[in-house]
């Protein structure tokens, strides 16, 4: 009974999302919702409330399958934002750097969130195999230096400038600041204090902004 509620659960969810998405595209492409001018026009609050509704009921559930605190918001956030974004705002009118990032942050995050699911998912699996647990902080990582890379490219792109020599120097920066960071928070082996009975993993100094070592 248990695998069948499962597997209805599952059912409903991908039904659901699928509807979901089907209903924002079919607003934004073929009724083509971003020309009414009217904020408060019938079809605008239909396309706000699929906005916030299609990432939402996709995300919820496997932010919780993931163990990523906070994915589900973040998803939701960006993903929402940045189809009203792309949808209502004409590109055209973006001619400034603070206009652009108003564009590229909640695409950031919104790609972003997908990398981090993709991410905690596939270390799940590789951590219940060597028997430990998964770090969240390290998904979140990777998934906005996969996030960053991406919209980098995006980027360049909109400055007719992507190339693949361009994206495979970005693509190096990236591997550059995640090998950075697996250095600079790598987990360190501490000894721990017989007399309380501690010993374990702890994560260097510089993780939790503790000052240089030996300053407490």
């Amino acid at each position: 009974m248990r695998v069948l509620g499962r597997l209805a659960l599952a059912i409903v969810w991908l039904t659901g999302s699928a509807i979901s998405w089907s209903l924002v595209l079919w607003l934004v492409i073929v009724h083509n919702v971003g020309a009414r001018n009217d904020f408060w026009a019938p079809e605008r609050l239909l396309a706000y409330a699929l906005f916030v509704a299609a990432p939402a009921f996709t995300f919820a559930p496997l932010a919780r399958l993931a163990r990523v605190p906070f994915l589900d918001v973040e998803a939701i956030a960006g993903w929402s934002t940045s189809l009203y974004v792309w949808t209502f705002i004409d590109p055209s009118r973006v001619d400034d750097a603070l206009a652009m990032l108003v564009i590229l942050l909640p695409l950031l995050v919104a790609v972003s969130s997908v990398y981090t699911l993709l991410v905690a998912l596939i270390s799940q699996r590789v951590a219940v195999r060597r028997a430990r647990e998964l770090d969240p902080l390290v998904a979140r990582r990777r998934g906005y230096v996969l996030g960053l890379f991406t919209v980098g490219c995006v980027l360049l792109q909109s400055l007719e400038a992507l190339t693949a020599l361009n994206a495979g120097l970005l693509g190096l920066i990236a591997l550059f600041v995640e090998l950075l960071a697996m250095t600079w928070f790598a987990p360190v082996r501490a000894e721990g204090e017989p007399s309380r009975g501690t010993s374990g993993d702890r994560r260097r100094w510089n993780e939790y902004g503790r000052g240089a070592p030996g300053q407490g």
